[in-house]
């Protein structure tokens, strides 16, 4: 046994030792079950579990209802097709369905996406909030000066800070090089993070409990406080009471098309908080018999494309931070971010161009290989609803305008990874050559089609689907959290976002979630005097 495996046997993570009768995993119930709560949160990722431990911390007690498995630190291996299996929604195999079909990212586990993502931080652009201010009603119920304290907190309390130049790894540093060269403001990236040993497997969960995800951070936390949380069972609807909700129904989510005939039932003195995501919060909220109005639509993404190069050095993706390295220079004038992203060489297989001996030839030199993106803040909507087998159906096309962008990003990182020495540049864009070997063969990406077809895009950050105003008409959650249906009926993702960001939105929705916390938390703390 080597040294870092002694110590990966003998430490204790923050994952461990939590308190007795704190975890109630619904694969192994033997029976149903009913318990009362004065809060219920219905997921345990970014905002379900800020929420979860503000809440503990006031004093309340405290049931968070997660429908995946709690996958330790632990567990966490190398391999991408387990990883996926245990961590992601279906696999990995959702898909926004329109003129083209975009893969669909979603965790389903204790700690959601924040289990699977790059940990990046980055606070609400103030054109965003200001957005939401003028054209959708949120006034200063959500504004820069609301967010600051919350923000503040969770800087302190997840370590946020700049990737550090020692895990930066070379896939990161010649971006923020080439950047530079080309007058296009770009930096290492802020995350959530303590002790990063740049393993470059924040996709496939962090080995060493270094990226402060909620399953080593909030969510055992607010255990210690004394809350409580069911895993693996999903929520099948609020119960809704009189027009006040006043708990959940559950039960055990076995997978594998397996049933259970046990019920969680979990009831909530002063509400619930649903924060399932822009994708199942609509959904749950439709099965409760809250429809109609807007709920499910709105639906709105940031669809990016990878792209690979081989250089004749080695920049080793397999060391440094997975995304360290972003440039947000065109958010605003052409809607689009760039930032570097590591990967796996499974992954990596899939963008590299080839077949037979040619792709053998290309995979073996993956020490060799660099991966940048392009992440548009799309201008298309789309709509989330029910679909066949207890599914979740989503629709959405590009505009042109959102395509266009996303060819002259593209086109923009292929000229960047050849000044940085590139020998070849790997665009993945169908009707362009698939190898492209000098600058000069970037035309083809500026002629591309502007079909999305064209382009094997994917989509992780999702925003929208019960979006937060004033009227009913027009949004589905108040400017108090609360549904305009139900009350007691909180929602604090980023369902009820009025648009998407064009930055990573984790650090938006765990504030977002905070501060919605602190107000219910202290209205309900009010009402205990009174």
């Amino acid at each position: 046994m080597n040294e870092k495996q002694h110590d990966h046997e003998h430490h204790v993570y923050p994952d461990e030792d939590l308190p007795e009768g704190s975890v109630v995993n619904g694969e192994a119930l033997t029976n149903s079950i009913h318990e009362s709560f004065d809060f219920v949160v219905v997921g345990s990722g970014a905002a379900g579990a800020v929420a979860a431990h503000t809440l503990a911390e006031a004093g309340f007690s405290v049931a968070t209802v997660e429908e995946g498995p709690w996958v330790k630190t632990r567990d966490f291996g190398q391999d991408v097709s387990t990883a996926f299996t245990k961590l992601m929604r279906n696999g990995a195999t959702q898909a926004i369905e329109g003129r083209s079909f975009v893969p669909l990212l979603q965790a389903r586990c204790v700690g959601g996406s924040t289990v699977v993502n790059s940990a990046i931080a980055w606070r609400t652009p103030e054109d965003v909030l200001d957005d939401w201010s003028a054209r959708f009603g949120l006034g200063e119920t959500i504004s820069t000066r609301e967010l600051e304290p919350h923000f503040e907190a969770l800087e302190k309390d997840l370590n946020v800070h700049p990737v550090d130049d020692s895990v930066l790894g070379a896939n990161n540093r010649d971006f923020i090089t080439e950047a530079g060269n080309r007058g296009i403001a770009g930096h290492a990236m802020r995350r959530y993070e303590k002790g990063c040993q740049g393993s470059g497997r924040c996709l496939t969960g962090c080995p060493h409990a270094a990226k402060q995800g909620m399953s080593v951070t909030y969510v055992p936390m607010a255990l210690r406080r004394g809350a409580r949380i069911f895993t693996s069972c999903r929520v099948e609807k609020i119960d809704i009471k009189n027009g006040r909700a006043v708990g959940v129904l559950a039960r055990p989510a076995l997978g594998f098309g397996r049933k259970s005939n046990h019920v969680v039932r979990v009831s909530a003195k002063h509400g619930v908080f649903v924060a399932a995501s822009t994708i199942q919060t609509p959904n749950i909220l439709h099965r409760s018999g809250i429809r109609g109005g807007a709920v499910g639509k709105h639906f709105q993404a940031h669809p990016a494309l990878g792209l690979t190069a081989l250089f004749d050095k080695e920049i080793a993706m397999d060391f440094g931070a997975t995304q360290g390295a972003e440039s947000t220079h065109f958010r605003t004038s052409k809607r689009f971010k760039l930032e570097t992203i590591s990967m796996p060489p499974e992954l990596a297989a899939a963008r590299i161009p080839g077949v037979g001996r040619e792709l053998i030839e290309r995979l073996a030199q993956y020490r060799k290989v660099a991966a940048w993106a392009v992440q548009i803040r799309a201008e298309a909507e789309g709509t989330v609803a029910p679909g066949w087998g207890g599914d979740d159906l989503v629709k959405m096309t590009l505009t042109e305008n959102d395509v266009s962008n996303i060819r002259f990003g593209s086109a923009l990182l292929a000229e960047m990874f050849f000044h940085a020495g590139a020998r070849e540049v790997w665009p993945g864009i169908y009707g362009v050559p698939s190898v492209l070997t000098s600058i000069d063969d970037v035309k083809h990406i500026r002629e591309a089609s502007l079909d999305p077809r064209a382009y094997s895009l994917i989509a992780s950050h999702l925003f929208g689907a019960a979006r937060m105003g004033p009227e009913k008409r027009s949004s589905v959650v108040g400017l108090d959290f609360s549904t305009h249906v139900a009350k007691n009926l909180y929602v604090i993702d980023s369902s009820i976002f009025p648009t998407n960001l064009g930055v990573n939105p984790q650090h938006t929705i765990m504030a977002i979630a905070r501060l919605a916390a602190v107000r219910i938390s202290s209205a309900a703390q009010r009402s205990r005097v009174a």
